[in-house]
């Protein structure tokens, strides 16, 4: 689906260098990925806080750079630990997660689902209500992502799939709309209502033309966005999971038509749009425009905030009367009652892919590895072969199902099971007055920093945990659709036997989603990718006998 304007020859610079569009390319998307996590760190200090909180926060300096500050984290029965300067949220964790997912095959929203999610509940700083919930139900052994229908998942319309979605713009080619269905996709494993998903594809349609145009929409392009979408449900329906089975649980819980909510939400967009469309030409400061725009939108409104159409319906007006990056995050961060750090985060992703030369005055917690990230999506977008995540196969995955037993022994090392490997921290660990929890910090081998929850005594991984390589460079590519897929094979020669076991273990898996076709087609390629000629024969005997009882 194409819901932007194709750019001229001259304005997509096809008449350029091609190494000075991937270099601009490359500076955009890392940019843009430094601004949303330091926006985000900025932003994370001030949430959910008063004027007298957020004074304690920063000893009574001005929020206006990066700090050290001290959070309680695991609830009321938590821990106050001191985050480091540029420590991000949940916002950039999750994002993180999604852009891990992303590798030359598209984005494996089995994996994000069924591995990402449940685990970011062992490390999340922060997170909203649904999105902890679906991340609880997504870890149980027999739950789908196009069918997490946990309790209230048809009302979840938050902001929390918005928020992590850029890298899908990030890693996408043309950046002509083809993100969309994977935003879409992404936003239903922990969001129902079309307030959450609208929005989210909102937003990546704005980054988009940021990223493409190197300047942020005018106003009144952001109403045709909006109305750009309301084509999107027939990317629902079509689409061999969501359309058979996620649309008609949607229409049977809320007893309406998926496609009427749909316009009714895009023209709720739309209001809210006209809300604040005259908002850029106001006089004044950043700070006195946006605060109009807050009380214009209602932002502190604590049935509103957080909204999923209102949150990036306030950062692209944001961005369009912010200076530069760092005004909008210190704007946002400064705007105290509303969902600081959320709306901070997408003004920064926003405003940093239009801006090549000005990289954030301090660097947000793990530079390194945001920047690698950050090209690794740009080599997907140019259809090269890169290296993926390495994630367990899923048809043995078996997420923790507590929150503190995603920390394990695995080899005498200490891992993060779904993401591997870690290193302790030399921080010491902030235990609960009880004892029985604790929050460790460590880092992965990939190089992000988590602060864990964990227990006193650690278990061992789990048989069929263990981390599959990623298919090798070159394998497949999204740019070679008849490419031979090589996801999950783990360098197996496709002429070595399986063992009984893990034949088993592939029949098992597909008796119990007997009834889905996905899940079966997704046991079959498997065997196919990993076995012999003999084994899949045997599969498909089996499965084809037990269909016929």
């Amino acid at each position: 689906m194409t819901t932007t304007t194709q750019a001229s020859p001259e304005q997509a610079g096809l008449f350029d260098d091609p190494g000075d569009v991937r270099d601009d390319r490359t500076k955009r998307t890392r940019n843009s990925m430094l601004w949303a996590a330091y926006a985000d760190a900025l932003g994370f200090i001030s949430e959910l806080i008063d004027e007298k909180g957020l004074r304690r926060r920063t000893n009574g300096a001005e929020l206006d750079h990066l700090m050290g500050w001290k959070r309680r984290v695991g609830g009321r029965g938590g821990v106050d630990v001191e985050l480091p300067a540029g420590c991000w949220s949940d916002d950039t964790q999750l994002r993180m997660a999604v852009s891990r997912a992303i590798g030359s095959h598209g984005f494996d929203v089995e994996a994000f689902a069924r591995v990402e999610v449940p685990i970011w509940r062992s490390y999340a700083l922060g997170g909203g209500r649904a999105t902890k919930a679906a991340a609880a139900n997504l870890g149980k052994p027999k739950m789908l992502w196009y069918a997490n229908t946990f309790r209230g998942w048809a009302d979840a319309g938050g902001n929390g799939a918005a928020m992590r979605v850029q890298p899908h713009v990030w890693a996408s080619e043309n950046l002509d709309g083809g993100y969309i269905l994977d935003v879409i996709t992404d936003s239903v494993c922990t969001h129902g209502h079309p307030r959450a998903i609208v929005g989210a594809c909102f937003h990546a349609e704005t980054l988009a033309h940021c990223l493409r145009d190197g300047t942020v929409p005018r106003p009144g392009r952001w109403e045709e966005i909006a109305v750009g979408l309301n084509d999107a449900p027939s990317l629902i329906e079509d689409h061999q999971s969501l359309g058979p089975t996620w649309v008609a649980l949607w229409e049977q819980e809320t007893g309406k038509r998926l496609r009427d909510a749909w316009r009714g939400t895009v023209d709720e967009l739309c209001h809210a749009i006209g809300q604040v469309a005259d908002s850029a030409n106001g006089a004044g400061s950043t700070s006195d425009v946006y605060r109009e725009i807050s009380a214009r939108l209602g932002l502190t409104d604590k049935d509103q905030r957080g909204s999923g159409i209102l949150t990036p319906v306030a950062a692209i007006a944001l961005t369009a009367a912010a200076v530069d990056p760092h005004d909008a995050a210190v704007v946002a961060a400064n705007e105290i009652g509303t969902d600081t750090d959320t709306i901070a985060t997408m003004a920064g992703a926003l405003l940093g892919a239009c801006d090549v030369s000005t990289e954030p005055p301090e660097n947000p917690l793990d530079t390194d590895y945001l920047v690698r990230e950050a090209d690794r999506l740009v080599a997907v977008s140019q259809g090269g072969t890169t290296a993926g995540h390495s994630y367990p196969d899923i048809l043995t995955w078996a997420a923790p199902q507590a929150q503190a037993d995603a920390l394990v022994q695995a080899d005498d090392q200490l891992a993060v099971e779904g993401l591997g490997t870690v290193t302790e921290l030399p921080a010491d660990m902030s235990w609960t007055s009880s004892k029985d929890f604790a929050w460790q910090w460590v880092r992965t081998e990939f190089g992000q920093t988590l602060l864990i929850k964990r227990r006193p005594e650690l278990g061992s991984s789990r048989d069929g945990n263990a981390l599959v390589p990623p298919p090798p460079t070159g394998a497949s590519s999204r740019s070679d659709p008849s490419a031979k897929s090589l996801r999950s094979t783990g360098g197996r020669s496709v002429s070595t036997p399986l063992s009984s076991s893990e034949l088993e273990s592939a029949l098992r898996y597909a008796r119990k989603w007997i009834d889905q076709d996905g899940a079966i087609g997704r046991t079959v390629r498997r065997v196919a990718e990993r076995g012999t000629l003999d084994d899949l024969v045997a599969l498909v005997t089996e499965l084809r006998a037990d269909l016929r009882r």
